[in-house]
């Protein structure tokens, strides 16, 4: 990707829009969430519920939401076209492939350095659905929209720790507020885990062109983190391991997309080619 590329006024306008209502949305909630705890108007059962349906369909849900809007604004689309785009699929066998390995990169990360909580091992199907609708459905404004804008001015991985860093900060006010798994996080930490699962997402993205690919694999990555095993590496700041464990997890995404992606373009090449002898032919 040639680092030079500029940006559009048009594609300016589409990341600007994006990043403003995904910002809004979120931190909008979040404030209200945090002002609720600090009148002290939230307790029992509804405290409960509307702190989760604040964090899950409130701020949770707005990177999906700003995606919608700016899909509206620039073709008009119909939610039933959103909805196709978000399951689009190209090769089936192929992306199921790419989220085991990608799956697996993370299990393994996670299990060398984390402690498992005991939990019965079928909890990873009951915790997974939870996960998509607590994480997972952030995919599709954050690799389905945001990442293929930032590839088009930055390589891929430069793109990705971007779009991670964003990703990160965007989860700020969740120290703010009382009862989330934020809060006894360190951030710089914190910014570290999103950078390594970031550049997978982004590269199970743009391996399989697909959105639900993202989305299963993020949730797959808060479920084993944090929900089958503990969060000990996010606690404090990341030490040397860490950064080890995570340096050697970027660099194998990386070497993985950067194959698989060759492969993809040898054979468009070889299509395209292909192609242009069979119209030679025909003219012929």
């Amino acid at each position: 990707m040639n680092k030079t590329t500029r940006y559009t006024a048009a594609e300016r306008k589409k990341m600007g829009t994006f990043l403003f209502y995904t910002f809004v949305i979120a931190w909008g909630t979040e404030f209200i969430l945090i002002a609720a705890y600090h009148f002290a108007l939230l307790s029992g059962i509804f405290g409960q519920f509307f702190h989760y349906a604040v964090i899950g369909l409130g701020a949770g849900m707005a990177p999906a939401y700003a995606a919608l809007i700016v899909l509206k604004k620039e073709n008009a689309i119909t939610f039933r076209g959103f909805c196709k785009q978000i399951f689009y699929n190209v090769n089936l066998r192929r992306t199921v492939s790419f989220i085991i390995v990608f799956c697996l990169l993370q299990f393994m990360a996670c299990a060398v350095q984390e402690t498992y909580l005991g939990n019965p091992w079928y909890y990873f199907i009951l915790f997974i659905p939870m996960m998509i609708l607590g994480g997972g459905l952030e995919e599709i404004g954050w690799r389905g929209l945001l990442q293929p804008l930032l590839e088009k001015r930055f390589s891929f991985l430069v793109a990705a720790i971007v779009e991670s860093i964003i990703w990160s900060i965007w989860h700020l006010p969740l120290w703010l507020v009382p009862d989330t798994t934020q809060g006894s996080m360190n951030f710089i930490a914190f910014t570290l885990y999103c950078m390594t699962l970031g550049c997978t997402l982004a590269a199970i993205h743009r391996l399989t062109k697909s959105i639900w690919a993202s989305v299963l694999v993020h949730a797959w990555g808060n479920t084993v983190l944090g929900g089958m095993y503990t969060i000990t590496t996010l606690i404090n700041f990341p030490g040397i391991k860490t950064m080890v464990i995570d340096l050697i997890q970027i660099v194998l995404v990386f070497i993985i997309y950067k194959v698989f992606d060759s492969r993809r373009q040898h054979q468009m090449v070889k299509m395209s080619s292909f192609v242009k002898d069979m119209d030679k032919q025909e003219v012929r």
